[in-house]
């Protein structure tokens, strides 16, 4: 099989062992999808740091059958996907240095392109903080905005749900395949989203909602928005991987101030302790977008180097490193090693407790 189109694509997104950036970098090496699987074994030598097992993979060819599946199962349910290098992707998404290559979605494309801000917060959200994330939410499409959220209970769900009762477009990023509209519970709300905007991901259609996938879809609720609110995060909360995110790219973070006595709340009160813009009204938010003086530099606490217990090639790996889910092939494109030689000292950096790993070959700072 020579596959052409999005076809192309999905067999590649498919071959184990090939993430994100290796996926872009074979794209961009040999011009198009449709060029990687043209290409002649020895051509993938050219490559540097491509592992032997994809080398391998890529000289079998796609899997046929489980690439037409992918299709008839796009095709089923109504859904499209957009390259990195159609003239369709969202310009902001492009300027994150970690774009998903695919975007798999339902509903109108042409959103993604909005002007638009990112609502996240607690799934176990206070009536205090549905409440706020409504009425933010709701203001902001009065004001021409679309509202980006992940679609999870509690906040996500509240802020989706005001934006469409008041009329505008929302979009929800899912950590989960196009068609497992995640939670269950939520099921009627994917509609209503894809009928009012976009529900969107990066994940293969057929891949279950895993814990690992969430941290790294956050990344492009912050990359598709101009600004990211936070509402109710404790300290522990994936809101604040978002607002991490939102940092690493550039992008206006801002949080809503909560009761003293409540742990949801402390998450968002150390954002704005570190410079992050205090919300408590709609207003807030547009003059924050409008004089972008609240992009701070950082907001993650200093993490314990133990400089005497690491290696020069340990210290690279630690520095490039961040608090969410990154891929293998990722973290070792960017510090310059063969993936064999990450492997090995991120076992070592996890036996000394710097490292997390995670299902999939994805490890992130613990």
């Amino acid at each position: 099989m020579k596959p052409g189109g999005l076809a192309a694509w999905i067999a590649l997104q498919m071959v184990p062992g090939i993430g994100r950036v290796t996926l872009e970098r074979l794209i961009r090496h040999f011009g198009s999808a449709e060029g990687v699987w043209k290409a002649r074994p020895n051509e993938f030598l050219r490559i540097s740091k491509l592992s032997p097992r994809v080398q391998e993979a890529l000289a079998r060819g796609p899997d046929e059958q489980a690439v037409r599946r992918v299709i008839n199962l796009i095709d089923e349910i109504g859904a499209w996907a957009i390259t990195f290098m159609d003239k369709d992707y969202p310009p902001l998404l492009s300027e994150i240095t970690n774009p998903p290559p695919l975007i798999y979605g339902i509903g109108d494309p042409t959103c993604l392109k909005d002007r638009s801000v990112a609502i996240v917060g607690s799934r176990m959200a206070s009536s205090y903080g549905i409440s706020v994330a409504r009425e933010l939410s709701s203001g902001l499409v009065q004001q021409g905005y679309t509202v980006i959220s992940g679609m999870a209970i509690g906040i996500d769900s509240a802020s989706h749900e005001a934006a469409v009762s008041s009329g505008g477009t929302t979009i929800a990023v899912m950590g989960c395949g196009i068609d497992r509209p995640y939670p269950r519970q939520n099921i009627g709300l994917f509609h209503r989203i894809a009928e009012h905007g976009a529900v969107i991901t990066e994940f293969l259609p057929g891949t279950p909602p895993e814990p690992q996938n969430f941290p790294i879809r956050n990344r492009i609720i912050s990359g598709l928005s101009q600004g990211v609110v936070v509402v109710e995060a404790s300290m522990k909360s994936g809101s604040l991987i978002t607002a991490s995110c939102a940092l690493e790219q550039g992008r206006d973070l801002m949080a809503v101030p909560g009761s003293i006595y409540s742990y949801r709340s402390r998450g968002s009160h150390w954002l704005i302790k570190q410079g992050a813009q205090l919300v408590d009204s709609v207003s807030d938010i547009i003059d924050g977008l409008a004089t972008g003086i609240h992009r701070i530099t950082e907001i993650r606490p200093s993490i314990p180097k133990k400089e005497s217990q690491l290696s020069p090639e340990e210290q690279k790996i630690l520095e490039k490193l961040e608090p969410y889910p990154q891929h293998i092939d990722e973290i070792a494109y960017r510090c310059g090693y063969p993936i064999n030689k990450v492997s090995g000292l991120l076992v070592q950096m996890e036996l000394k407790d710097l490292v997390q790993a995670l299902p999939g070959q994805i490890y992130q700072l613990k």
